[in-house]
């Protein structure tokens, strides 16, 4: 990653941008509620827009693509992302960084949601992981071990600080749009059990560590 000379560095956009989180405060859990919505102050973009808005504090100069990749339609949105970073990278060859914010989504037998969280400072985070693509499926990922080490790196700034923030990268078999830079890969934040609450504190941690890791590489 070459974090010298003038430009964006980061970019930060939204494959599946409509994946959303359970209501904060509810009193009633309700299994059959949707886990996704359009609007952008409610679901993955907002912790999108922190985790930029965090980077571009430390002065590492970061784009955020707030488009709803999988809206309308949610076949054909890792194809409708990849147009976007293509363009960006066209525009801004300085970029070397592409994080994709997702939110998982664990759904035990009975269709009740699992949240994965850790309590940081008092406070409830919704647990993060990164996610690597590979070649494995046939799609030209030559060199995925780069993002992989890349992923590496910033679990272990991570770690060093909120050793129980982060669980274990999801090494994967499809490519997810990462042969695009060397420091491309997704960023599961939270399930869609967590609220929106705890995602949005578990990405700043994680921001404000991946923020430190890359002002230490100018």
């Amino acid at each position: 990653i070459d974090m010298s000379g003038d430009g964006p560095k980061v970019l930060v956009i939204h494959t599946h941008g409509s994946e959303s989180y359970s209501p904060t405060g509810s009193a009633i859990y309700d299994k059959t509620a949707s886990d996704r919505t359009t609007d952008t102050e409610k679901n993955v973009v907002k912790a999108g827009e922190i985790l930029c808005n965090i980077l571009n504090k430390k002065g590492i100069e970061t784009l955020h693509d707030k488009t709803l990749h999988d809206t309308p339609s949610y076949n054909g949105s890792y194809a409708s992302s990849l147009k976007s970073m293509e363009k960006y990278l066209t525009k801004h060859p300085s970029i070397q960084v592409i994080f994709d914010i997702h939110r998982d989504s664990i759904v035990y037998s009975d269709k009740t949601k699992a949240k994965a969280v850790t309590d940081i400072d008092g406070k409830t985070a919704a647990q993060l992981m990164f996610v690597v693509g590979t070649d494995e499926k046939g799609l030209t990922h030559p060199n995925w071990r780069d993002n992989l080490k890349t992923a590496i790196h910033f679990q272990n700034a991570i770690n060093q600080r909120y050793p129980t923030l982060m669980r274990h990268i999801n090494l994967r078999k499809e490519r997810f749009n990462g042969h695009t830079t060397s420091g491309s890969m997704i960023i599961e934040t939270g399930t869609s059990g967590n609220t929106l609450t705890e995602a949005l504190y578990g990405i700043s941690l994680a921001a404000d560590c991946i923020g430190d890791y890359l002002v230490s590489l100018r």
